[in-house]
């Protein structure tokens, strides 16, 4: 679908922009609000109708000449001010002012309406005159200020400064959309998290921020299996742990580390839960359903990604274990040294000396 342009700027304008129909085409609100003041002390309706019976030619010789829009708009949309009362007197031509006509009001509690506002191109000044007096009005009067073009462009910068950040959030959006790819790209995807193995990383996928980092290898303590089951007769639960166990295969043997406990017909949930250094813990879900049998396809698919993230626990683990046997081996020359000192000032004995040196060096 081809995209309609704005009969005033030119810009192009999608399905979702803003705009009022016009009799030869289209205006977008940034024209219609803030280069002509057509709904200011107007009724709505009437004034929709004005403009879907009028060309852009047409609209765009009002939003240049304040004066005949205030008369058009008297004359086709009047507000109706039956039981209202006025609420002022307009600073200039002394007639009253009620709340529907959208006067001017300025900071010191006084008005001006539209029609004397329209002889100096202020009648989309409403900004600018809640923060000044009427006297700075009349002064801005007499050195010409054009009050419509300061009005429009501060909406201008204000809609920059929107757009700016639609494109930053964009921008932003994109970047995690990226990074997020990436993370499933070099990770392994178990029970609603991310296993990065070689960045020993584990990520959450959350329902409202997708993929987040959530704790690195080295915060985690220890870990055991999860496991609950029934038989279908008994209907009563079994429940089984395992420490740091691999389980073999799909009726749930355990290798090592069992705490014990008969083979269930039926498996309801299987999981590892991962404990941490701040004392929480959370669990890797693999299954979570009722009268699932122990033989079934999604039993032994759960068991074979207990499997998994069992081995890449322990394979996690078995790298601290000898990053710490290495650090304890470079340190060993310095501890000997420092046994030596002590045995050389009397300390330590010289057969103490010797049993710590061949501690120190695995002999």
């Amino acid at each position: 679908m081809a995209k309609k342009k704005c009969g005033i700027c030119g810009k192009e304008l999608g399905f979702w922009d803003n705009k009022m129909p016009l009799k030869d085409g289209v205006i977008c609100y940034p024209c219609l609000f803030n280069k002509g003041n057509f709904y200011g002390g107007a009724d709505q309706r009437h004034m929709n109708g004005f403009l879907n019976s009028h060309t852009a030619a047409e609209i765009k010789e009002l939003m240049d000449n304040p004066v005949k829009l205030e008369t058009i708009k008297r004359k086709v949309a009047p507000v109706n001010h039956h039981h209202h009362k006025p609420i002022a007197q307009c600073a200039f031509c002394e007639q009253d002012i009620y709340k529907n006509d959208a006067p001017l009001n300025f900071k010191d509690s006084t008005y001006v309406c539209l029609d004397c506002a329209a002889k100096y191109r202020a009648t989309k000044a409403y900004n600018w005159a809640s923060e000044h007096t009427i006297e700075d009005f009349k002064e801005s009067i007499n050195q010409k200020v054009d009050f419509n073009d300061i009005n429009f462009k501060k909406a201008q910068k204000e809609l920059k400064e929107i757009e700016d950040e639609k494109l930053k959030k964009k921008a932003e959006k994109e970047k995690r959309k990226q990074e997020q790819a990436a993370i499933k790209a070099e990770s392994v995807y178990y029970g609603g998290y991310y296993f990065d193995i070689d960045k020993r990383k584990i990520y959450a996928n959350t329902a409202f921020h997708g993929i987040e980092f959530f704790v690195n290898a080295d915060e985690i303590v220890s870990y055991r299996v999860n496991e609950k089951g029934h038989d279908k007769n008994k209907h009563h639960v079994f429940t089984r742990a395992a420490v740091g166990a691999i389980i073999a295969g799909p009726a749930g043997a355990v290798i090592a580390g069992t705490t014990g406990g008969k083979i269930n017909e039926y498996i309801d949930e299987l999981g590892v839960i991962i404990n941490l250094t701040d004392g929480s813990n959370f669990e890797v879900s693999l299954l979570n359903a009722k009268n699932n049998k122990a033989d079934g396809f999604f039993v032994r698919h759960a068991y074979s990604e207990l499997n998994h993230v069992i081995a890449i626990l322990d394979g996690w683990k078995a790298t601290e274990k000898v990053v710490e046997d290495t650090k304890d081996n470079t340190d060993a020359p310095a501890e000997i040294r420092r046994y030596k000192q002590l045995m050389d000032d009397g300390i330590i004995t010289q057969e103490e000396f010797e049993a710590k040196k061949k501690q120190l060096l695995g002999l």
